[in-house]
């Protein structure tokens, strides 16, 4: 519960808001910001439009980051296939759209925007930050799309493109298909069955058993209306995977185990 006389670390009150202050003046929690993203903004406004959740008092007068939410995702997504494209130029478009919809999902943006301590600079409103919104991984994806919207607004696409690039430079060059797959097989298979003109596969438990601590869950995966493999595991999800690596195996995309 956030107490009254706020003394959150690094946390003020702004007109019934809360939002990141370093001290010293006004700007300062900017002129921060812009060293992390590497990049000064020609109008300060988009950087703090991007910074303001909806809760924020401010928003209904000075609008909230929705908007460059909604360009930040198409812009990011351009620019991890164009970075993708020449990183692998050997890549099928089957391992291309794998690894850029690993790269941009919503757990990772999250993860970005923890590195860059984005939820520092949050503005939200006393209610959402008391609701524990700040550290919510849709809201932190949210804002570190609104920040890729804003850098393309006030510096273009270059510099928008030269921001995703430095924040996703380890991954990109690490990444490759068959490791997403081996990370994530029912991802891949979704996405195998989507190529294929498919429904999306269903798992099914067909048994659990020994005590509540150390249960193991048995699935298979229905694939175009037959049982295409089982897996089983110490949790629902465990069990899934595994069915779905069998999958894969079966269907020829992955090697044997």
């Amino acid at each position: 519960m956030i107490r009254a006389d706020l003394e959150i670390v690094g946390l003020r009150r702004r007109e019934g808001d809360l939002r990141y202050d370093p001290g010293v003046n006004e700007y300062d929690f900017l002129n921060e910001l812009e060293r992390r993203l590497g990049y000064s903004f020609e109008d300060r406004g988009l950087l703090e439009q991007a910074l303001r959740h909806g809760s924020s008092t401010q928003a209904s007068q000075h609008g909230s980051y929705e908007r460059l939410e909604f360009l930040g995702d198409a812009v990011l997504g351009h620019a991890v296939a164009e970075l993708l494209y020449h990183l692998e130029p050997d890549g099928d478009q089957g391992d291309l759209t794998r690894i850029r919809s690993y790269l941009t999902r919503s757990s990772t943006l999250a993860a970005k925007a923890q590195e860059l301590d984005l939820d520092r600079f949050i503005e939200i409103g006393l209610g959402e930050e008391a609701a524990g919104g700040r550290n919510r991984q849709a809201l932190l994806e949210d804002t570190f799309e609104a920040i890729v919207g804003a850098l393309a607004v006030d510096g273009g696409w270059g510099v928008a493109l030269d921001f995703v690039e430095s924040v996703f430079a380890e991954d990109l060059q690490r990444m490759d298909a068959r490791t997403l797959v081996l990370g994530d097989p029912k991802t891949a298979l979704q996405e195998a069955a989507q190529a294929r003109g498919l429904g999306l596969p269903d798992y099914r438990e067909i048994a659990s058993q020994g005590p509540d601590h150390q249960r193991l869950w048995v699935f298979k995966v229905i694939w175009d209306g037959s049982e295409l493999a089982r897996g089983e595991g110490k949790s629902k999800r465990e069990a899934q995977q595994h069915a779905a690596r069998r999958a894969l195996i079966r269907l020829g995309l992955v090697p044997e185990e």
